[in-house]
């Protein structure tokens, strides 16, 4: 749109390296660009010779993978791959849906420094032995604007700064919530109690924590204790977590499980639940995401969440793999983690909506993870939030 090459090869134009005679598909379902058709792998490593030559120069692109699977409209790929020459593989777990019904994988990002560039690079299927590929493509890198997590910081620069217009903005019952604060909850003026709620305090005996959004709508978090299944996970003290215990995976799954009242969130509101996590420094090197099936929910069928945020591998200029990574620019979709103002990480579980009446809220989610590995994942809670 803004007058950047786009170069797409198709698969037949560079595949240069299979261990049989390549098969190539035409159905209709999967009619492609190109006459050829679409390559069908079948499970076995191929090689291709990509050589774009009509890039825009000092433009950053992506390298993608474009394929559709046989019978199926699943995203998940499980496709692994390298640059001929590299040792370490790479490493992809979930595909992006196009506007022309295809999937796409993006596998490298690199700068442009003249109009051709050659990359030669090693598929292996044996995990995604149903895809049709039907060419390499380079685009020019669409960088999107991250959201930033501002829920709970705290407007302190408002219009007016008189006792009414900050008491407009608590709670209708505010001195009832302050009745259940496990320690009391002292203020001079209600610019001060805007402030304590917003950044949040225990409630119910210790054991849940209250806080207010930006827009005055109710945050509520539950402990680990309260969600998790106390046979599949360690339980440490913390004194710097909000309720001073943490629970340490020890499982290959987990799930969660709550079931509460809808008095201390907002009526008619949507609401989101995000699991408060953190990983340990050396958490596995590949990074699938991990399955999670609503038990709540009539289908069975499992959806995707990452604990950590899909990173492209960039090739600088000699073409030498780097071993760092560019931040992610995949747009921000539910399933993907985000890092919080107190320091841990969260990423968005499940949604729910509240009625104008009482109600009870019941989540009950299963996690397991494609390489059937959780250990070492440590949770703080659970906290519902207005979306």
């Amino acid at each position: 749109m803004n007058g950047d090459h786009c170069e797409m090869i198709s698969i037949a134009a560079c595949l240069t390296s299979t261990s049989e005679s390549p098969r190539y598909i035409r159905a209709p379902r999967y009619t492609s660009r190109f006459a050829v058709g679409c390559y069908d792998p079948s499970g076995k490593i191929f090689k291709v010779h990509a050589r774009a030559q009509f890039l825009s120069p000092q433009i950053t692109y992506t390298v993608n993978l474009v394929f559709k699977r046989k019978n199926s409209n699943e995203q998940y790929i499980g496709l692994s791959y390298k640059l001929v020459g590299e040792e370490d593989k790479s490493y992809l777990f979930v595909s992006d849906r196009r506007e022309d019904g295809w999937l796409t994988v993006e596998l490298y990002q690199f700068n442009s420094h003249q109009k051709a560039v050659d990359l030669e690079i090693l598929f292996y299927t044996k995990w995604c032995p149903n895809i049709l590929v039907e060419s390499i493509e380079f685009r020019p890198l669409e960088k999107v604007e991250h959201e930033v997590l501002t829920d709970d910081e705290v407007d302190m620069q408002p219009i007016s700064d008189t006792e009414t217009y900050w008491e407009q903005k608590l709670p209708i019952d505010y001195e009832e919530i302050i009745k259940l604060s496990k320690d009391g909850v002292q203020w001079k003026t209600k610019k001060e109690l805007y402030h304590i709620l917003s950044e949040g305090f225990l409630i119910n005996s210790g054991e849940e924590w209250f806080s207010l959004a930006k827009d005055g709508k109710r945050c509520l978090i539950l402990p680990a204790k309260a969600v998790l299944k106390e046979n599949e996970w360690n339980w440490d003290s913390n004194p710097e977590t909000r309720f001073g215990q943490v629970a340490d995976c020890i499982s290959k799954t987990f799930g969660i499980s709550c079931k509460f009242s809808s008095k201390m969130l907002s009526p008619e509101t949507s609401y989101a639940a995000f699991l408060v996590y953190e990983l340990p420094e050396d958490y596995h090197a590949i990074n699938p995401p991990l399955q999670v099936v609503d038990e709540n929910s009539d289908s069975d069928q499992a959806y995707n969440i990452f604990l950590r945020t899909p990173q492209t591998p960039v090739i600088r200029e000699n073409l030498d793999i780097k071993k760092t990574y560019n931040p992610s620019i995949r747009p921000v979709i539910k399933g993907l983690p985000k890092q919080r103002r107190d320091g841990w990480m969260e990423v968005h579980l499940y949604e729910f909506q509240t009625h104008r009446n009482i109600k009870t809220i019941r989540m009950h989610l299963q996690f397991s993870s494609y390489d059937m590995s959780l250990e070492g994942i440590t949770v703080q809670g659970v906290e519902f939030r207005p979306i």
